[in-house]
Parts: C-alpha cells; sequence; structure tokens
C-alpha cells in the first residue's frame, strides 16, 4: 500500500468516515473521550505519514508499537 491509501486505511479502520464526519459536526456526540482519542489518533497517523515520506519512503509501514497505541485509543 502507498503512503497514502495506508494512512487512509489506519485511519478509516479505527475511525469510520461517518464518525469522523459525525464528530465534526457535534464533536461530543460519542463522548469526549472518543473525540479526543480519534483526533490524537489521526495525529499519530499523520505524523507517521510525514515521517515515512521524508525519509523518501513510498510503502506504507507501521510499527507494532504504533499499532498498539492506535488500537488502545481505538477501544479495539
Amino acid at each position: 500500500m502507498n503512503l497514502d491509501e495506508g494512512a487512509s486505511h489506519e485511519i478509516n479502520s479505527r475511525w469510520p468516515e461517518y464518525k469522523q464526519r459525525n464528530t465534526a459536526l457535534i464533536p461530543g456526540m460519542y463522548g469526549e473521550s472518543y473525540y479526543s482519542n480519534m483526533v490524537a489518533g489521526i495525529q499519530l497517523i499523520r505524523d507517521r505519514h510525514k515521517q515515512l515520506e521524508d525519509s523518501g519512503d513510498t510503502i506504507w509501514s507501521i510499527p507494532q508499537s504504533l499499532t498498539d497505541t492506535l488500537d488502545d485509543l481505538a477501544g479495539i
């Protein structure tokens, strides 16, 4: 998977697009912790994307520790 597809998959597999939209419209809709965890998780994924992009990588990869953190944030 390329960088953009991989990052999108990481986000959408944990926080579905409809919940992202609903949360953008009504931040507390799913609870304050859902909102803050989603925002934190998306930022971590964006940071990873930038890190890979800056190092010249074109293929998405993610360390297990980050996967675990994202799963924790998403409540998986």
